[in-house]
C-alpha cells in the first residue's frame, strides 16, 4: 500500500471522506477491469533464472497491467482536498501528549527539501531520552481497526501481515471519529517506491538486477487491489461497509 490522502485538521470535521458516488456503469466497468487484472498473469513455465526472454515477458505483463490500471484510475478519480501535512503538526503533537507520549525538547517540523522530520529544540546529553511513545500509540492491527476481525480468515490477510496493516489503515482513514485521525493526517501522500514510477522511469531499470523485483512488486499490488475490490463489493461485513465505496487503487498502493 502506498498513497494516503490527507484531510483537514479541524476537530469539528468528520473523518469520513466525502466523495461523489460512482455510477453503476462505472462500477461495473471497474469490476470488469479488476477481473482482467486478477487474471493478467504471465506463464511461469520458463526457467527461474533471469534471461532476456523471461525479462521481456515480465515487461510485457507490466505494460498490460499499467494500461488497465490507467483506465481504473480514470474511472475512480475522486477530487479531494490535500492540505499540506505541516498543517496537522499542532494537532498531532497535542494528540501525542494527550495520550501519554513524552516529547520534552523535541518537535515535528518541516525541513525544506526533506518534508517533515523530528527537530531537537535543545541540546541533548549523550544517551539522554529524546522521546517516549506508549505502545498504545503504535499503529498496528492490535491497536487499530477492530472491524478487521470480520476478514481475519481471508487468506491474504492471514499470510501477509503488511496487507492486514494496509487495510486497517484504510479502515481508520474512512470511518467516523477515528482516534487515529491526527496521526493519519500527517502521513506522506507519496513514497519513493517503484509503485510511483512511470513506465518511462521503469525502463531505466532495464539491464539492472532490480528490474525483475520491481515488475513483480507492481504486479502483486495490482492483483491485491483487484482481489480486495471484489471482496468489498461482494461481501456484507463491517470492513466492506466502510470501504466498499471508497476503496480505490490509488488509496491502496
Amino acid at each position: 500500500m502506498g498513497r494516503r490522502k490527507s484531510h483537514g485538521s479541524s476537530k469539528s470535521k468528520q473523518h469520513v471522506t466525502h466523495q461523489r458516488q460512482l455510477s453503476l456503469a462505472k462500477r461495473n466497468e471497474i469490476n470488469a477491469l479488476c477481473e482482467k487484472l486478477f487474471v493478467c498473469e504471465y506463464a511461469f513455465h520458463t526457467a527461474l533464472s533471469i534471461n532476456s526472454a523471461y525479462v521481456t515477458q515480465l515487461w510485457d505483463n507490466y505494460v498490460e497491467i499499467s494500461t488497465i490500471l490507467e483506465k481504473v484510475k480514470r474511472l475512480e478519480e475522486m477530487k479531494t482536498e490535500s492540505p499540506k501535512r505541516s498543517q496537522g503538526i499542532g494537532q498531532f503533537i497535542n494528540w501525542l501528549k494527550e495520550n501519554g507520549a513524552n516529547l520534552d525538547g523535541a518537535s515535528v517540523a518541516e525541513f525544506p527539501g526533506y518534508d517533515l522530520g523530528l527537530k531537537a529544540e535543545r541540546n541533548f546529553q549523550e544517551n539522554e531520552l529524546i522521546l517516549r511513545i506508549p505502545r498504545g500509540l503504535i499503529f498496528s492491527t492490535h491497536n487499530a481497526a477492530p472491524e478487521l476481525i470480520a476478514i481475519l480468515n481471508d487468506p491474504l490477510i492471514q499470510h501477509m501481515p503488511q496487507v492486514a496493516l494496509a487495510i486497517a489503515l484504510l479502515i481508520e482513514r474512512h470511518k467516523e471519529n477515528s482516534k487515529w485521525k491526527p496521526y493519519l493526517d500527517i502521513l506522506p501522500t507519496t513514497y519513493m517506491t517503484v509503485l510511483y514510477m512511470t513506465a518511462a522511469d521503469m525502463i531505466e531499470l532495464k539491464g539492472s538486477p532490480t528490474l525483475e523485483a520491481a515488475l513483480k512488486q507492481c504486479r502483486n499490488i495490482a492483483r491485491q487491489y483487484s482481489y480486495f475490490n471484489k471482496v468489498f463489493q461482494n461481501n456484507n461485513n463491517a470492513v466492506s461497509a466502510i470501504l466498499r465505496d471508497v476503496f480505490t487503487y490509488e488509496r491502496y498502493w
